[in-house]
């Protein structure tokens, strides 16, 4: 009995962090990876997830930790999670300090893309898509939200994590307006992304938006905040400041669980 309840154990964490790597390309034929993990199997709803400016892979080239502790947290919920690496076969390490390597243009077409893959899978239910960004890959959600993007299967909600709003005019403007239900999850404290635009296209846009104190950009990690000397904040001149706040940590992925399983039901 023993064994067979640790083949059982065994089993069951795999199917949390076994992972799939998909190669695909978008409609400017450029190559791009989807890292899937897959909750228990059958069709469910799926989240594709938008890795920040430093990309979802480790300096040994695995997927890190935000992107298995995600991965995990979201199986949990009997999601499938599907994320997009759009920077590796493009040969770019990182697109951050305002590197233009990899473009907003170019992620729109490889989320474009996902969504059309996912809508052919049989594990997937089309019908409850979402995307879900942070950083950089927060501002990507944004603008693959927008009334007139078109998908083979439109989501059915996002959700942003300290997106770079102020750097992205397009969302000040009356004629953008989110297509589908959206979600800001930001740092009243984050110098990297100045949460104060995205507070004021939330208000012009009537989007849900929670700000969470003393949290710094990816207050959702476990990592000591550090400031890095390379990156200059546009607010303050001085190294931006990272890492995890544990408060704002919980409480923003039980505010994104919570979420999607209203956008699901």
């Amino acid at each position: 009995m023993k064994t067979i309840l640790t083949l059982l154990s065994l089993i069951a964490t795999q199917a949390v962090i076994a992972t799939e790597v998909a190669a695909l390309s978008n409609s400017l034929n450029e190559p791009f990876k989807a890292h899937i993990y897959q909750a228990l199997p059958g069709k469910a709803p799926t989240i594709l997830a938008l890795h920040g400016c430093a990309g979802m892979l480790n300096a040994k080239g695995e997927p890190n930790l935000r992107t298995q502790g995600y991965a995990k947290l979201l199986n949990e919920q009997g999601w499938h999670v599907v994320y997009l690496d759009s920077l590796t076969l493009r040969g770019v390490k990182s697109v951050c300090g305002g590197k233009n390597d990899v473009t907003q243009a170019q992620r729109l077409q490889d989320t474009r893309a996902a969504v059309a893959h996912l809508e052919q899978q049989p594990w997937v239910d089309a019908q409850r898509i979402a995307l879900l960004g942070w950083s950089h890959g927060g501002t990507a959600t944004l603008i693959a939200s927008a009334k007139g993007v078109s998908f083979a299967v439109q989501p059915k909600a996002a959700v942003a994590f300290y997106p770079g709003c102020g750097s992205q005019k397009r969302f000040e403007k009356e004629a953008w307006q989110p297509a589908f239900p959206l979600m800001m999850l930001l740092g009243a404290s984050d110098d990297w992304t100045d949460p104060i635009p995205c507070q004021q296209i939330a208000a012009m846009h009537d989007i849900q938006q929670i700000t969470y104190p003393y949290a710094y950009h990816g207050f959702d990690s476990d990592a000591k905040v550090i400031q890095v000397k390379a990156i200059a904040s546009r607010t303050t001149g001085q190294p931006v400041h990272v890492g995890g706040e544990p408060a704002a940590k919980v409480a923003s992925q039980a505010a994104l669980i919570a979420f999607f399983k209203k956008a699901f039901e």
